[in-house]
């Protein structure tokens, strides 16, 4: 995480937080906002039609790796 903020854009770390696949299809990382049925996984009902992370939550992220600049 090292040094994210001067080589990614906050585009670049949003799309990597909200869809990595889109970048690297075979990626273990999972994508935090998309809803995991979409992505025909089965998961617990706390969960089901919910993003892992909301949307403040995701700019609160990318604010914050945007200041890691070395």
């Amino acid at each position: 995480m090292t040094g994210v903020g001067a080589r990614l854009s906050e585009g670049q770390i949003r799309l990597r937080l909200v869809d990595m696949k889109r970048l690297a299809p075979n990626t273990i990382m999972p994508s935090y906002y998309r809803i995991a049925e979409e992505e025909g996984r089965r998961v617990a009902t706390a969960w089901r039609s919910k993003p892992i992370l909301t949307g403040a939550d995701i700019e609160d992220i990318v604010a914050y790796l945007t200041t890691l600049k070395g």
